[in-house]
């Protein structure tokens, strides 16, 4: 074991969180894991993932904690409720929370956390499943770089792309504007496709001059052959994912009073594809909905 590894204690193990697991543990990283479900614990069973049956056990062995739900209520419920990290968490534990939630939380706890003796960075991560297997995710911090420098060979692990972006919510508002532009985009390009399939294109043809314009991107390369071959690969990117990030930004932007109308929509119509489909369903799947709104049903 390497002389930078130190104990880790993981919480949200599911997809990101064990492949993000996985690969502390291939570099020699002590991890204790908390997880309601016995399916996580068994998902988990071929790695040295020591579990613990309470939040309050794996907080007695670490002096890191890692974060990875689903929601701001989860972030919560996690560090605040009784039995949760604030309570048994010792002084001086850094708490770095990989989670996607609203930055406006973020910047409400994080002052709360500081004054019982916790650090807290907000590090939301982009690069989904495959990037985490893969260790090329792209990781924004927030919070105190004090706190931030001495975590970044374990997240050099984890990621390609680490920066250190601010106080304390600051990572939270680069994830939401990625988020933004991610699923705006991805929505412009099923509008695109669709609008020349209906007027008579081949959708490969007009996919591949798209490629050699200005509108090349990722995302282009991404949905675009989804959208091409009619859903027949595996999803990419779980549509219920996207769904509840662009809502969760939209929903904010609302109480700022702030007006993005394609935000808006867009979350509008991420909304209508997983409460009409599996939540499964890889996102590009945008492309049948707007397709079936073509003439304004």
């Amino acid at each position: 074991m390497s002389n930078h590894t130190f104990p880790i204690g993981f919480i949200g193990l599911g997809n990101m969180g064990s492949a993000m697991v996985r690969r502390l543990c291939a570099a020699g990283y002590p991890v204790h894991g908390w997880a309601r479900s016995a399916h996580t614990r068994l998902a988990l069973e071929d790695t040295p993932v020591r579990f613990h049956n309470t939040i309050g056990e794996l907080c007695q062995q670490v002096r890191v904690v890692a974060l990875n739900v689903t929601r701001t209520e989860d972030v919560q419920a996690v560090l605040f409720d009784e039995g949760g990290v604030v309570a048994n968490a010792a002084h001086g534990t850094t708490l770095i929370d990989f989670s996607t939630i609203d930055a406006a939380a973020v910047k409400d706890f994080a002052p709360t956390l500081r004054a019982r003796g916790l650090e807290y960075i907000d590090c939301p991560v982009s690069g989904g499943v495959t990037g985490a297997k893969a260790g090329t995710l792209s990781m924004m911090a927030g919070g105190s770089r004090s706190a931030f420098e001495p975590l970044v060979p374990m997240l050099k692990q984890l990621g390609k792309t680490i920066r250190h972006v601010g106080d304390s919510g600051a990572g939270q508002a680069i994830k939401a504007a990625n988020q933004m532009a991610l699923c705006i985009q991805l929505v412009g390009i099923a509008e695109a496709m669709n609008y020349a399939l209906e007027q008579g294109a081949e959708l490969s043809v007009v996919l591949e001059l798209l490629q050699a314009g200005l509108p090349a991107s990722r995302v282009l390369d991404w949905a675009g052959p989804h959208m091409v071959e009619g859903f027949t690969r595996p999803p990419t990117i779980e549509a219920h994912l996207h769904a509840k990030d662009v809502d969760m930004v939209a929903q904010a932007a609302r109480a700022q009073g702030l007006h993005l109308p394609l935000l808006f929509k867009t979350a509008e119509l991420l909304n209508e594809l997983i409460a009409t489909g599996p939540k499964s369903q890889d996102t590009a799947r945008v492309f049948e909905l707007v397709h079936r709104h073509l003439r304004g049903s």
